[in-house]
């Protein structure tokens, strides 16, 4: 793998595009998740794109600009707090947007899993560079294994591919030294075990 192939699937599988990711799959599943009119399902995206990506991903040019972050990689452990707290507060928000749109349980308990993975890397991110990708990843790879074998929903094409791009997004952070294999494993982990609780207990 070059580092350029490794850099682009890095940025291709940002963890920002991990909520709409997860709404897109579930609005698209063929599963009666997708029976949500299609109105509803513009604002859905709408929201979950412009409160969970536009937005976080405006603020981190600005917080750069002030001199909070050094470059926008975030290479330094020391620099990630800022940025977390300040996408936490967004997805927060997000959630509760969700809350008021009646839609089925499953969508904002998906949407809370998202806040529980940022919420807890951000606290972990005070004391180690846990992988934010793989934290996302597996929060993804969760939202699918509890509803193909949980609520029996055939996502099997879904999950294949989200374990296919989570092993090519830690083969790329490790690649580019961001991250030792602990920081790459543990926040995969990590990440499908926050997703599961959110899912299973919402």
């Amino acid at each position: 793998m070059s580092r350029k192939i490794a850099f682009t699937l890095s940025v291709l599988l940002h963890p920002l595009i991990i909520p709409s990711a997860g709404i897109l799959m579930l609005l698209n599943s063929g599963t009666y998740l997708s029976n949500i009119p299609f109105s509803a399902k513009k604002v859905l995206i709408l929201i979950c794109c412009m409160g969970t990506f536009v937005l976080p991903a405006l603020m981190i040019p600005v917080i750069h600009f002030r001199g909070i972050i050094s470059g926008i990689h975030l290479v330094n452990r020391g620099e990630r707090t800022t940025p977390l707290a300040i996408t936490l507060i967004f997805y927060i928000l997000t959630y509760y947007l969700f809350l008021q749109i009646p839609v089925y349980r499953i969508i904002n308990g998906f949407m809370l899993g998202c806040v529980l993975c940022l919420f807890v890397s951000l606290l972990l991110s005070y004391r180690w560079k846990i992988s934010i990708h793989m934290v996302g990843l597996g929060g993804l790879t969760a939202l699918q294994l509890v509803l193909s074998f949980i609520h029996d929903m055939n996502l099997y094409s879904f999950l294949v591919s989200t374990i296919l791009a989570s092993g090519l997004a830690g083969s790329s952070r490790l690649f580019l030294e961001a991250h030792s294999p602990a920081e790459v494993y543990s926040g995969y982990f990590i990440g499908i075990i926050l997703m599961s609780i959110s899912l299973l207990i919402f």
